[in-house]
């Protein structure tokens, strides 16, 4: 009996533990920059993405979203010298609400408008 109770007391455990749940990133978001721009973010499941900002396209290039933590790459800061990437943690706030958390960002333009930002997804 008294090696059955601690078995017991596992598998409630193991059954009470919450399942994480998947995030789906990929889509059109919208927010406003600090720096005052609107701005859109289109993330493809092919991994590439399209950032606009005022309707206008800004830049393209490619990224992976896993485990909440997105990384892309691409041309924003571009001096020509070198490649420009980033890694943010995203929180879902709900579903279609999202705020971007730097964890480490080569360009420091976007670390402004981008860390702490939210975005809504926009819906098709």
């Amino acid at each position: 009996m008294k090696s059955i109770l601690p078995l017991l007391v596992s598998l409630c455990l193991l059954s009470c533990a919450q399942k994480e749940e998947k995030h789906e990133f990929h889509g059109k978001w919208k927010g406003k920059f600090k720096s005052g721009p609107l701005a859109e973010a289109r993330f493809r499941e092919d991994g590439t993405h399209d950032y606009f900002m005022d309707g206008k396209l800004f830049s393209s290039g490619k990224s992976s979203f896993k485990n909440d933590t997105l990384r892309t790459f691409d041309p924003i800061c571009d001096s020509g010298d070198e490649e420009y990437y980033a890694t943010y943690k995203i929180d879902f706030i709900n579903r279609d609400s999202i705020v971007f958390r730097a964890i480490e960002d080569t360009c420091q333009p976007r670390i402004y408008d981008m860390d702490g930002t939210g975005f809504s997804r926009l819906k098709p």
